[in-house]
């Protein structure tokens, strides 16, 4: 350590920490923007047309890495019941966008596992960008492993980081019903997202 260049250690550390805060902070915040202004633009159309398209786009930013799941559920908790209150009633139209969200998360999570995960592993940049070398990844590796459905497998599985865990899942080719089926339970976090939108 005494023959670093301080300095040029100091410069990855700085553009280490843009590159976080782009990741982090600043695709959370255009999330946001992104699906305000496709609950605008949506407002006059019909519940299929805007199930329809929000599926696509929810699908489509389900399967980038960046991307949490927390404004995907809340958009569907906002325009599908606005949208759908008229023919399903509140409650109807809030258990169909939490039904939605369940099936669009369930189905992004195949998506991941099966076409990146197990299509992609060979690639060492897939590799990498999952970390799979990393301390918490190792760790999920361990507990992901195991057979069967077990409490601390279905937490890492719906409390995990979104399209690492997946992607993970698929490189450690697990079985996918399994893993749909200990995936099920994010229900827990899409009806109160949902819910939250809808009041």
């Amino acid at each position: 350590m005494k023959t670093w260049d301080r300095v040029r250690v100091y410069t990855f550390a700085v553009y280490w920490g843009i590159f976080f805060m782009v990741m982090q902070v600043l695709v959370a915040k255009l999330t946001v923007v992104f699906l305000s202004w496709l609950i605008e633009q949506t407002s006059s159309f019909g519940l299929g047309a805007v199930t329809a398209i929000l599926v696509g786009v929810g699908v489509a930013m389900f399967l980038l890495p960046p991307v949490p799941g927390v404004p995907v559920y809340l958009t569907l908790g906002i325009v599908l019941p606005a949208q759908g209150h008229e023919t399903l009633g509140w409650v109807g139209s809030i258990g169909y966008s939490i039904a939605i969200g369940l099936v669009l998360k369930l189905f992004s999570s195949a998506l991941q596992q099966k076409m990146i995960g197990e299509n992609l592993s060979r690639y060492v940049r897939v590799r990498q960008f999952v970390g799979v070398n990393s301390t918490l990844m190792k760790a999920m590796r361990l507990v992901l492993s195991q057979d069967g459905l077990s409490v601390p497998k279905v937490a890492i599985l719906i409390g995990g980081p979104d399209w690492p865990t997946s992607v993970l899942c698929g490189i450690l080719r697990l079985s996918l019903p399994q893993i749909i089926l200990g995936t099920i339970p994010v229900v827990m976090l899409i009806f109160p997202t949902c819910l939250t939108g809808a009041l």
